[in-house]
């Protein structure tokens, strides 16, 4: 899968290895195979594993002794920590911070008088001081049925003054124990006193120790509400250990935050025997069918996580859902053929609920289609910010659950899609590359699916996160063999997935996942490689919307706090909204709901008034956690919207629309139009240089992300950082809508910046349009001849398949920008119609341009007149383009052009306004009744001189009309009539286009 558990070493093989050499270097008699094998104890909050092993020392006369080692993972060093003088059986342990203590447990099991019963588990705690000369071993009088773990509290500050030991009798109560110490010789610290003892908590069914942060999370009955609806009910609550500051050593303790539990937890009988597992690493009572777990951020992401399980000793036992196993196929691929489950023609689903105290929701989380087994074991771990669920070999589940971002785009895989995968064939493997290909080879560990063995195997082992082992990533420590597994993301196999994945919405959160997690621009432009195989696809304009949001808001991320953060969106998909995933058979196998947290009761003490520390004390994660939960209360969280931005931009157009469109900014547009297309170059001489940055955006933004070194230098309609016309309207209006966004939810110290941050969040859109606009071109783009020279194509040259794809590529990402009102490049309006014209037909290109999805710029129209040529059809292609041009546009091209088309067309055009005057309306129609009676005047002619020579008299009569109504009508400012222009062109089109013989018409 994507996740990969790879084997990093064997602790207990490396810890065997220390016995070995030590027996060795120590001369040690043999002893029997059941002694020498060591296990693993605990882990300390400094890193620091204990385990214990039995031996034989040169003191006990070949008596059998119990010894105790300290392995540090960060020194690679093994050392003795103690030697117990009795053969014992140690299932818990733990060592205080100075080495002067050690506190463990004892499982004894007492022999029954009847021979068939089996004995009782009896559990003792002791405490050792194993610094003195003489060691001393103490007894804390405690002896249950039920299991007892020992922690040591770890301070900020090493003290040899007083060390602080939890001890939790499961079912029974939790107690605190002050040992005062003292020093005895150089080196020796001892107990000084009896222990001072205080109860914690009192019955308790389920506990975690968190060794990191010094808390102790636990599960009891209490109960809620009264008279009839009374009830007992589960609640998880937390006690937090702490010190007032770092020059005392008192120890203090609060109980935090209490949580009532409403996903259907098993309602445990208090008499009910417990079956404990061998996991002496778990982190609290290791209770074979209780699966649960607390997971936590410093940012205020707090996880309860639960898998339901089948319990023996719960009131409602109930079998876990059966059904009849499908058959697969004829040909079954390996992995698809569960030859080890318990009954091979039933499946099982496994249940998990995910309680986000943060959001005040639950998770629920479906898997369906297991092979039937009662031994399914979840591992609940950090992965980032995101919440793994994992049964190894069968599903990996990524959730992101954190509380920077509402729960969506959860990542599902699953056994079934990998198996989908390998049996296509789709799945490359080393050296199944071409010989022209330089990418670094594939290398994809399969070896968890190949085999249904190994599969089961992992599946039904219990896996224990281990703390500060690298900070490559997460490891977990296997109980059954040793072996420490860290977690892996196989790029390769995240991208092979993100191909063949079946459901949109799992592709969707690979890409998220990409762009928000790892940001890897490399993989990003494979990703989108993959889709510009398939431009035809409804997910395409999706994901490039995931794209210009998630990375919007990553460049936000890097300046802003989280009270910012949270008004940002950071995803084009539904938030709170369920998910599931099918095979491609169509068969649902995972699905995702949600439902409501009723209340959470959290401390208002702050960790300045914990801790009493003067200055400045920044919040803690209860800090942050209370802080959003009262913001979540008090006003419902809401990010901006780019979907008022398109409706606001809508009435704006209609409203200026009806005011006649005379603004400034439609004369600003007619003035770029001008200058761009007066300002044509040919292509062997035009050189495009960066535009000046725009004076609204910040520049400094703009420099941030460079994806140069993967894409290379922008092509020349790429290069400045103007946005285009059409653009900027929804750009003052995002603004406008951000920044009053802002100001309604910020609080009021914090709104000073709602200007800079709405600029700053603007100059982030333009920049990540950009980006996108680069990364699909450069999909295509550097196939094409005219890549480095060309600002725009030839218009005539051919076209190609590549060119085309680019087309489509661009005409998505066009589509997407006005849909989510995202800014477009400059150059990009003029580089996408030509485009359009090259690989579309006239009449489909012509329709684009009617509907608005290809815009006439004016680079566009000086590349139009400069390449079509002037034969028939090229004039008809002009005339066409040209006509969907507002009229002063049109008549600038006419003027540019200057072909006698154009010619006559103004010709027509001055003719038409002198005779459609409506104040001389009348006089033009008498006037033209008198027309040959005027052209036999001539003594009576007012033309010009340019006009006497006109050497054909009807012409010559006529524009002598003309001139004499011109200027009877024509104000100061008006100019007047071109008599000679006018006379050129009707001479040119009477003698080029008139099909008449004029010599035979009777004048």
């Amino acid at each position: 899968m994507m996740i990969e558990l790879r084997k990093v070493c064997n602790i207990v093989v490396d810890a065997a290895d220390f016995v070995a050499q030590r027996r060795r270097e120590k001369r040690l008699p043999a002893t029997a195979n059941d002694t020498e094998h060591p296990r693993i104890l605990n882990q300390e909050k400094n890193g620091n594993i204990l385990f214990t092993w039995d031996d034989v020392t040169q003191s006990s006369k070949g008596a059998i002794c119990t010894h105790v080692g300290l392995y540090d993972p960060i020194k690679k060093k093994h050392d003795v920590l103690w030697i117990y003088n009795q053969r014992v059986h140690i299932v818990s342990c733990s060592v205080n911070q100075g080495k002067s203590l050690l506190a463990f447990t004892v499982l004894n099991r007492e022999d029954s008088l009847a021979a068939k019963l089996p004995g009782k588990d009896i559990y003792t705690v002791f405490l050792a001081e194993i610094q003195a000369t003489s060691t001393r071993v103490f007894s804390l009088n405690l002896e249950r049925q039920q299991f007892i773990k020992v922690q040591f509290l770890y301070d900020i500050q090493e003290s040899d003054r007083e060390s602080h030991l939890i001890v939790m009798l499961h079912r029974e109560s939790v107690g605190l124990y002050h040992i005062k110490l003292g020093r005895v010789g150089e080196k020796g610290v001892v107990m000084r006193d009896q222990p001072r003892t205080e109860q914690l908590i009192k019955r308790f069914f389920w506990c975690q120790w968190d060794v990191v942060h010094q808390r102790l999370y636990y599960l009891h009955y209490v109960k809620r509400g009264e008279g009839e609806r009374a009830r007992i009910a589960p609640s998880v609550s937390c006690v937090q250990f702490y010190q007032n500051s770092q020059h005392d050593n008192i120890l203090h303790h609060e109980s935090i935050l209490d949580i009532p539990i409403e996903f259907p937890f098993p309602h445990i009988k208090s008499t009910s025997k417990v079956q404990y597992s061998n996991d002496n690493l778990d982190c609290g009572i290791p209770d074979s069918y209780l699966n649960m777990v607390v997971l936590t951020l410093a940012n205020g992401t707090f996880c309860i996580c639960y898998q339901k399980m089948e319990t023996p000793y719960t009131i409602d036992r109930r079998s876990p859902v059966k059904r009849s196993k499908k058959s697969p196929g004829p040909n079954p691929s390996p992995l698809s053929v569960h030859s080890l489950s318990e009954s091979d023609e039933e499946t099982a689903d496994i249940n998990y609920y995910i309680c986000m105290v943060h959001h005040a929701k639950t998770l629920h989380g479906c898997v369906t289609g297991l092979p039937y087994s009662r031994k399914y074991r979840l591992i609940f771990s950090w992965h980032g910010d995101y919440l793994m669920v994992m049964l190894p070999g069968h599903f990996v589940h990524l959730l992101n659950v954190g509380i920077e971002f509402e729960p969506c785009q959860h990542i599902l895989l699953h056994d079934r899609s990998i198996d989908s995968v390998l049996r296509n064939g789709d799945l490359k493997v080393t050296g199944s590359r071409e010989s022209h290909d330089t990418s670094p080879p594939i290398i994809v560990d399969v070896s968890l699916l190949s085999v249904a063995a190994e599969k089961m195997s992992l599946s039904n082992t219990s896996l224990h996160e281990l703390q500060r082992d690298s900070p490559a990533g997460i490891s977990f420590y296997d109980n059954r063999t040793g072996e420490v597994w860290r977690v892996h993301v196989n790029m390769e196999m995240l991208v092979q997935l993100f191909i063949h994945c079946y459901m949109s919405t799992t592709r969707a959160a690979l890409l998220h996942y990409v762009l928000t997690r790892t940001r890897d621009f490399f993989l990003i432009k494979r990703l989108f490689e993959m889709l510009s195989n398939d431009i035809p696809s409804c997910e395409v304009p999706a994901l490039m919307a995931e794209f210009l949001i998630a990375t919007t808001y990553s460049s936000m991320r890097r300046q802003f706090d989280r009270e910012i953060l949270k008004l940002v969106p950071f995803t084009a998909s539904d938030t709170f909204r369920g998910q599931f995933e099918k095979s491609y058979e169509g068969e649902r196998i995972a699905r995702i709901s949600y439902s409501p947290l009723a209340c959470v009761n959290i401390a208002s003490k702050s960790a300045k008034d914990r801790t009493q520390k003067r200055g400045s004390v920044g919040d803690d994660m209860w800090d942050i956690l209370r802080h959003h939960l009262r913001w979540m209360q008090l006003e419902e969280l809401h990010r901006f919207s780019h979907k008022s931005v398109k409706s606001l931009c809508e009435t704006r157009a209609k409203d200026l629309k009806q005011m006649g469109e005379s603004s400034q900014g439609t004369k600003t547009e007619d003035q770029l139009f001008f200058s761009c297309l007066h300002g044509h170059k040919s292509r062997s001489s035009r050189s495009v240089s960066p535009a000046p940055g725009n004076p609204n955006f910040s520049n400094s933004s703009m420099k941030r992300v460079r994806p140069d070194s993967v894409l290379g230098t922008a092509p020349p309609f790429l290069q400045g950082n103007n946005i285009a016309e059409l653009s900027q309207m929804p750009l003052d209006v995002t603004k406008d809508l951000f920044t009053s966004h802002l100001f309604k939810y910020l609080r009021k110290e914090a709104r000073s910046k709602g200007q800079s941050v709405a600029k700053e969040y603007i100059a982030c859109q333009v920049q990540q349009s950009r980006q996108l606009c680069h990364l699909l071109w450069n999909l295509r783009g550097p196939l094409l001849p005219y890549t480095d020279l060309d600002f725009l194509p030839n218009l005539t040259d051919p076209s190609s398949d590549d060119e085309y794809e680019l087309f489509q590529l661009f005409e998505r990402y066009y589509q997407i920008c006005q849909e989510m009102s995202f800014p477009l490049p400059q150059g990009f309006i003029s580089y996408f119609t030509a485009l359009g014209y090259r690989n579309l037909s006239t009449s489909l290109f012509l329709q684009y341009v009617d509907h608005g999805v290809l815009n006439l710029t004016g680079e566009f129209m000086a590349q139009v007149l400069a390449d079509v040529r002037d034969t028939p059809e090229g004039v008809r292609v002009k005339q066409q383009i040209i006509s969907r041009l507002p009229q002063n546009l049109a008549e600038e091209c006419y003027r540019e052009w200057n072909h006698p088309v154009c010619q006559r067309y103004f010709a027509l055009k001055q003719v038409s306004q002198a005779f459609t005057d409506t104040n001389n309306q009348q006089e033009s129609k008498r006037s033209l009744s008198d027309l040959s009676y005027m052209a036999r005047d001539r003594s009576e002619s007012s033309i010009s001189g340019n006009l006497s020579e006109t050497s054909f008299p009807p012409l010559s009569s006529f524009l002598h009309y003309l001139e004499k109504m011109d200027s009877s009508k024509r104000s100061s400012s008006q100019n007047p009539l071109d008599i000679s222009f006018l006379a050129d062109v009707a001479l040119y089109h009477t003698k080029k286009e008139n099909k008449y013989d004029m010599s035979t018409v009777n004048f």
